[in-house]
């Protein structure tokens, strides 16, 4: 393998890395939210909740440890066949190496937890889970950009800040497209009002994450370009204003289904006198199975501003 092929394979780590623990995120958000009213419609959805998360820890954690052992091997200029020692000295002698060991173990612990008994693993155990999350969380925002204004420093709380933010809003969407909002479709009479009272809490986390978002994001973004030239004659700035444009198509997207689409669905939802919500659910998830394609492309290119040098600094 080359240096260029390397490269690729750790960028696509880093945006599976980035996709993992957003469906964490989400999925862990949508399990509260439904367990506010048991059914047997209820308990249908976590269970399918349960596997996405378990397979979500797995993914992150097998992505961050690809992602680590490919970064050992293009600093040591090694193939991954000969990459352990050098994997073992960054363990062992750096500051990158010690916070990418903890963020390992916080996903070791959400990985352990998801592989529970559910009764265990998503209830007793859910603080547990967020905390290990937002550990690991911090562990990413001081092995970034960020930390080169210190540990714990205003701009790595500011990323910590955006990457929970971000990720809250990407594994929502994600998780209700996919696992949620498909079950709406056979939600018995009783129970729509759960459904309802779901779609009104995913929108307006989704606002609240964007809101802290693009606070952050201005922040984080103007420390990284600099200067308002660096956004058009930096590599960095270009993929910024790249991500910048998906971001803004998705939040149209929200806020076409919030105020467009929400208030016909959550009407039928709410009125179990109602025929079923097909057509107006319908339309729901199509926007949001869109809204779902715009938002993996922001992971993507916040994968790549990750992985790429500041202005300046290459």
């Amino acid at each position: 393998m080359n240096d260029g092929f390397l490269g690729v394979l750790r960028l696509a780590s880093v945006a599976l890395h980035n996709l993992g623990f957003a469906v964490l995120v989400g999925a862990l958000l949508s399990e509260r939210w439904l367990a506010r009213s048991p059914s047997a419609w209820q308990a249908g959805v976590s269970r399918r909740l349960t596997r996405a998360f378990r397979v979500a820890a797995i993914v992150a954690l097998l992505a961050s440890v690809f992602e680590f052992w490919i970064h050992c091997a293009l600093m040591s200029d090694s193939t991954l066949a000969d990459a352990w020692p050098a994997v073992r000295s960054m363990i062992e002698g750096t500051g990158y190496g010690h916070t990418w060991a903890a963020g390992a173990a916080f996903l070791l612990c959400v990985a352990g937890i998801s592989l529970m008994p559910p009764r265990a693993g998503s209830i007793r155990l859910q603080p547990v889970l967020w905390l290990a999350l937002a550990g690991f969380a911090m562990t990413r925002s001081n092995a970034g950009h960020p930390v080169d204004a210190g540990v714990f420093s205003v701009p790595v709380w500011a990323d910590w800040i955006h990457l929970l933010a971000i990720s809250a809003w990407v594994g929502l969407v994600l998780v209700a497209t996919y696992v949620v909002v498909p079950r709406f479709f056979r939600v018995p009479g009783n129970e729509r009002t759960n459904g309802a009272a779901f779609i009104q809490s995913l929108s307006d986390t989704a606002t609240f994450a964007l809101i802290a978002l693009f606070i952050t994001g201005a922040y984080n973004g103007w420390r990284g370009v600099n200067s308002p030239g660096n956004l058009l004659d930096s590599a960095y700035g270009q993929v910024l204003l790249l991500k910048l444009a998906f971001v803004f198509i998705a939040a149209a997207l929200g806020g076409h289904n919030r105020f467009f689409e929400m208030p016909g669905l959550m009407t039928s939802l709410t009125d179990t006198a109602s025929a079923s919500p097909g057509r107006p659910l319908k339309r729901f998830a199509t926007v949001l199975h869109v809204e779902s394609v715009v938002l993996v492309s922001v992971l993507v290119a916040a994968a790549i501003l990750v992985s790429s040098p500041l202005p300046g600094t290459s």
